[in-house]
């Protein structure tokens, strides 16, 4: 019911004339719909443990990716969530139905469905409970990049919007530089560094500032009479999105 009231005064209001009165009302009114105010201390009644996710870059052809949020009943009281509302088409939610005690737990699932959408992600939920009335207790929000199946099948390590052809590079007798193709998916522009790496190598990016859609190389040069008789190393790259594990790349040495 939300989505079709909202998409409803919008509709509306791109038909009045820009200066009219009725716009500005219309324009507060579809704000309030889509974006509302929470409710003041708000997580004296509801403690979410998270309000946000990262999808990170996924294909357009993949599954409906679902995220669940827990919280906990902070108040004194039984609190039942009402509703948890979404204003984009791809976003659905589901939610816990029983009455939540004191001290215990809950939760709201949020599920993205990214088929049609290539692009950006940037979508809310807005939770409603028993306790707060007609303001959310909380706006959870999903983040991430949505991209086409085949662009770059070439590339199919997915780190953020980085994408890269490996993760694991190797110096073998003789050889004291490696090439990690890779390539920016997302939609704003990458300053890639290295973080942990040791004394005896080197990290560099051919271009080093990686535009929306542009490929390019990541560079490690190593020196091996520093490097001794080391055998392995890893590091992190930085500058990019995603979990610390996902951007450690390993290296070993012949």
């Amino acid at each position: 019911m939300g989505k079709v009231v909202a998409t409803a005064v919008v509709a509306l209001w791109a038909l009045l004339p820009a200066s009219s009165l009725a716009q500005n009302v219309l324009r507060e009114a579809a704000d309030s719909l889509l974006n509302p105010t929470l409710h003041a201390g708000a997580e004296t009644v509801l403690l979410f443990e998270k309000k946000s996710e990262n999808l990170g870059v996924i294909y357009e052809s993949d599954s409906v990716r679902e995220v669940r949020f827990s919280f906990t009943n902070r108040s004194n009281s039984p609190v039942s969530l009402t509703n948890v509302t979404t204003h984009c088409g791809c976003t659905a939610a589901s939610f816990t139905k029983e009455p939540v005690a004191p001290g215990e737990k809950g939760y709201v699932v949020v599920s993205y469905n990214p088929k049609g959408r290539l692009g950006t992600i940037d979508t809310d939920a807005f939770v409603y409970c028993s306790a707060t009335g007609r303001k959310p207790v909380a706006k959870l929000t999903l983040l991430g990049t949505v991209i086409n199946t085949d662009e770059w099948n070439h590339l199919p390590v997915a780190v953020g919007a980085l994408r890269l052809k490996r993760k694991k590079v190797s110096f073998k007798k003789g050889i004291t530089r490696a090439r990690i193709p890779c390539a920016n998916v997302g939609t704003t522009a990458l300053e890639l560094r290295a973080a942990l790496l040791p004394q005896y190598a080197t990290f560099a990016v051919e271009p080093a500032l990686l535009h929306p859609g542009e490929e390019g190389d990541i560079v490690i040069t190593i020196d091996k009479e520093k490097a001794g008789s080391a055998k392995a190393f890893s590091f992190m790259i930085e500058g990019v999105g995603g979990k610390a594990t996902a951007r450690v790349i390993k290296a070993t040495i012949e």
